[in-house]
């Protein structure tokens, strides 16, 4: 055809690895540069041969933002309303509670989740949200990277941290207009370090949570795909994701696991280090305020480069608790299971657990529960104890490693705890 016209193909990108294709499209890129005729190829994500790029130009559209998100919000609400079988109950304020759940997704996907909630029960309200928010996590969760996590878990639930606590608090404020304005940016991120079982990942929650920001957790191990290409599309679209949802926290676990580690691997062809590659240019550059909140535990097998000033505002130590802050960790779980921590002796078991982390006392309290229900007898502090005294401690048993930790933190990180030798961590 001579026509000068834009010829749109749905598609095409599956067949590129025929070479007669890739031959009479770059043929096709050469004769149209001639005339007014376009070649316009339409696809979720095309990687580009390198024969067709220098004819190419790539166009990418991002996620809808509030105001796209609004217009399809209004008109699908006045669509279902239009026959008067679905009843719309939604406040202004609520309105706006409703569009701002759809961050993330796209038009299409934003439709079809209105939709499924007012056909449920033909009515649309506040009690649709939480229906809004579980589809919007299936679809989020599709490639299996992205998570969106509920914010259930705030700073009155971790104990001590008074440092944490006071960054939390001053840089929280960063995400409003009112700091644009004065000049501040967003917080970037902080990365937390720390003993194993004592918290950490809790104070990442937390941060969502004390900021009232969605959260997203990372899984980075799931991004590595046997598929060439696929790798690069799942981080580009992660992050992609978490951008449109800005401002957001992008919550990292185990960081050195997912990205560190694998940094050094040759086997792979350089994939590891082009996916890390590509993660740390965008946590330098990127534009939108998104914050990203890591955890590690081997600090030693994170790059300097990921360390440096501008990838994070600030790192964090947390260490094992100290006296009180074991006893209102077991006061805690005691609580949880329904026993009155009262009734117990917390000074011993305080005692008894000293160099115990968090997560070891709750285990301690829930093996205490199962020798009390099978002597058909109440849960005691002796039941407690005996099981205290019969668990080792990570502190104990890799020693030396904590202590290498503690002494890399000392003078390189900041602790979380005011009196680094009154450290206390999470009670939940």
């Amino acid at each position: 055809m001579r026509t000068e016209a834009v010829y749109l193909f749905y598609d095409l990108h599956k067949y590129f690895d025929d070479p007669a294709i890739l031959r009479a499209l770059r043929d096709i890129g050469e004769s149209f540069a001639a005339d007014r005729r376009t070649l316009v190829l339409c696809a979720p994500t095309i990687d580009v041969p390198e024969d067709l790029k220098p004819c190419t130009a790539r166009i990418q559209f991002e996620l809808p933002d509030v105001e796209a998100l609004r217009e399809l919000t209004v008109r699908t609400l006045r669509h279902l309303g239009a026959p008067k079988r679905i009843k719309i109950d939604l406040s202004v304020p609520e309105l706006g509670q409703l569009i701002e759940s759809l961050r993330g997704l796209t038009l299409a996907e934003a439709q079809r989740v209105l939709t499924t909630a007012a056909l449920d029960d033909l009515r649309l309200d506040r009690s649709d949200f939480k229906h809004v928010l579980e589809r919007k996590k299936d679809l989020i969760a599709n490639d299996g990277v992205l998570e969106l996590t509920p914010q259930d878990t705030t700073l009155q639930q971790i104990g001590g941290l008074d440092n944490l606590k006071a960054w939390l608090k001053k840089r929280g404020a960063g995400f409003g207009p009112d700091a644009a304005r004065y000049g501040l940016e967003p917080p970037r991120g902080l990365l937390i370090l720390g003993v194993q079982g004592c918290g950490k990942s809790l104070c990442a929650r937390a941060v969502a949570s004390e900021w009232r920001l969605a959260l997203l957790r990372l899984d980075a191990s799931a991004m590595f795909d046997k598929f060439v290409g696929e790798s690069e599309r799942k981080l580009r679209g992660a992050l992609r994701t978490a951008e449109s949802m800005a401002p957001c926290v992008l919550w990292i676990d185990e960081i050195e696991k997912g990205f560190s580690a694998r940094a050094g691997a040759e086997a792979d062809g350089g994939l590891a280090r082009r996916i890390f590659g590509a993660f740390l240019s965008w946590l330098q550059d990127k534009k939108r305020p998104v914050c990203v909140v890591a955890t590690a535990n081997d600090i030693q097998a994170m790059p300097p480069e990921l360390l440096r000033k501008g990838r994070f505002d600030e790192i964090f130590f947390v260490d094992l608790p100290n006296d009180a802050a074991r006893r209102s960790i077991l006061a805690v779980h005691l609580a949880k299971r329904g026993q009155d921590p009262a009734g117990f002796d917390l000074p011993a078991l305080a005692a008894a657990s000293e160099g115990f982390s968090g997560a070891e006392i709750e285990a301690a309290i829930v093996a205490a529960l199962y020798s009390a229900f099978a002597d058909k007898t109440p849960l005691s502090t002796p039941h407690v104890l005996t099981e205290l005294q019969r668990t080792v401690p990570l502190s104990r048993t890799c020693r030396e490693a904590i202590d290498e930790l503690r002494a890399w933190a000392k003078g390189r990180t900041v602790p979380a705890a005011s009196d680094p030798a009154r450290s206390v961590t999470s009670a939940a």
